[in-house]
């Protein structure tokens, strides 16, 4: 009897830690797996307001009129808040902020001298308004302009590239995309879309416009150099200079630090008499001396390709003396120039 009842008492026992177990998975279901409570938004809360309001004043109006105490304020003051229930219920959006509105200032720094001073302008986008034209005209025609939708489509090319020409020219606090859009009156996000696309656009120019002269082209480069200077058979002048960074790169940052106490790219640039630059080096560390730069250059590296004829670059003195490339004269700390 006793085992009996033992084994009765631990049934129930069990039983009960069962049902204890379900309500705990129970509750746990309802806490955690249950949908919540949806937040209404600004509009849905003042609807609310309002059609309590409207339900409160219809009871008022009930009464008054069965009291026979009618009151044409109070009428009117009904009448007001129907119009807005209404009203409001028509619109999409019941608290929206007002979109900025387009500005021409930048037609004014483009084409007024007054407005913005060639030497303002020329500091602000880094080209004269002559350099930025011609930019455009070589752009314009460019597909990925014609993928703009929206508002940007409505936008010159013009701006598009006074805006990327702004956002290089611009460094530490003034790089800011807020501040550039304050400068041009657009909001941050349409710097970043303007800054791609005038990108892409230029980049696809680079074969066009940066590439080596031809035969007939050196020989025309020559005869202006021999004519000018007097140096013959010189196609063209080699420098390198550097790009300063806003910040140090993430990956060897050592390898571009400067002893200026800066971070830098450095580049290698070929041109013509006319400033035309016909050929580049890039993305080289600041640190690395143009000499190297000019050592693993295709130009140094395949010369045959680009020279004929005793045909030679005209370089700075901290170059070393090459085969197609002559050195400027160093004078030395005492020494004087004759007449002849």
């Amino acid at each position: 009897m006793l085992i009996y009842l033992k084994m009765q008492f631990l049934k129930k026992s069990q039983n009960s830690a069962s049902c204890k177990n379900f309500w705990i998975h129970q509750s746990a279901h309802n806490i955690f797996d249950y949908p919540k409570m949806p937040q209404f938004s600004k509009k849905a809360n003042l609807v609310k307001e309002l059609e309590a309001i409207v339900l409160v004043h219809t009871l008022k109006a009930y009464l008054c009129f069965y009291l026979d105490e009618e009151d044409s304020f109070e009428d009117e003051l009904n009448y007001y808040v129907l119009v807005k229930l209404a009203l409001l219920k028509s619109q999409w959006y019941a608290f929206r902020s007002p979109y900025r509105t387009w500005n021409s200032n930048w037609e004014c720094m483009l084409y007024d001298g007054m407005y913005m001073t060639d030497g303002e302008f020329l500091s602000n986008f880094q080209m004269d308004r002559a350099c930025i034209h011609q930019l455009t005209e070589l752009v314009k025609d460019d597909e990925v302009f014609s993928k703009c939708w929206g508002k940007w489509d409505k936008w010159p090319i013009l701006l598009h590239i006074m805006v990327f020409l702004k956002y290089l020219g611009s460094y530490e606090n003034e790089a800011s995309l807020q501040k550039i859009g304050q400068d041009m009156v657009i909001s941050k996000d349409a710097i970043n879309d303007c800054v791609i696309w005038v990108t892409q656009a230029i980049l696809k120019l680079e074969k066009k416009v940066i590439r080596w002269p031809d035969e007939e082209e050196q020989k025309q480069i020559g005869s202006r150099i021999i004519q000018t200077h007097g140096f013959i058979n010189c196609v063209g002048l080699i420098d390198s200079t550097l790009f300063l960074l806003a910040f140090a790169p993430t990956l060897n940052s050592e390898d571009y630090f400067m002893r200026k106490g800066n971070y830098a790219i450095k580049d290698l640039f070929v041109c013509d008499d006319t400033a035309k630059i016909t050929l580049v080096e890039m993305g080289w560390p600041g640190s690395v001396h143009h000499n190297r730069i000019w050592s693993k250059s295709d130009v140094y590296l395949s010369k045959e390709k680009y020279f004929s004829n005793k045909e030679y670059l005209l370089g700075v003195s901290e170059f070393l003396a090459y085969l197609v490339m002559v050195l400027d004269f160093k004078k030395g700390p005492n020494a004087t120039f004759s007449e002849e």
